[in-house]
């Protein structure tokens, strides 16, 4: 008798462990990262899925997958001309939109397509899925050294502007 009392709280104590041990490795999910890691934060206004910042010259590739770009932030000059290739590498159709510009790009999945945008004279302009953007799918174009990437606010602060003042996206 006393055995089976035994063996059963060993067994509650192992599901309460068992238990304690799922919920903190759940919560861990949602972590806010602003390395690319996969963290949500507010890019231009708009919060976006974190897959990295990248200083482009002229030309880079963008890939858009399920559900963010990468890279998330594209940094350069003030007012400079920047090709993107854009590739959907996502399972579903996925858009690059940016309305200031009037670009607005439909992908199948697989499929790749170019477009030239242009930085912005100073701050930061969102781009965004037009399927996706409430599930995080966004990004910005921004001038290198202002900050649409590491400076901007992580997820959970609440907030509708951006650090430079200029907020011109959608």
């Amino acid at each position: 008798m006393r055995q089976g009392v035994v063996i059963i709280a060993g067994a509650l104590l192992l599901l309460a462990a068992a238990g304690c041990g799922s919920s903190s490795s759940g919560s861990s999910g949602s972590t806010s990262g602003s390395s690319g890691s996969g963290g949500q934060r507010t890019i231009a206004g708009v919060m976006a899925n974190d897959h990295g910042t990248k200083t482009v010259s002229k030309e880079t590739e963008v890939e858009l997958d399920d559900f963010y770009f990468e890279p998330t932030v594209i940094q350069g000059k003030a007012g400079q001309k920047v090709t993107l290739e854009l590739k959907n590498e996502g399972k579903v159709e996925h858009s690059f939109t940016i309305d200031s510009q009037g670009v607005d790009k439909t992908l199948s999945p697989g499929a790749d397509t170019k477009v030239t945008v242009t930085i912005p004279a100073s701050g930061s302009v969102s781009f965004y899925c037009k399927f996706h953007k409430s599930s995080g799918m966004a990004g910005a174009l921004a001038v290198e050294g202002q900050g649409a990437g590491g400076s901007m606010p992580v997820s959970g602060t609440t907030t509708n502007t951006t650090t430079t003042g200029s907020y011109q996206g959608y």
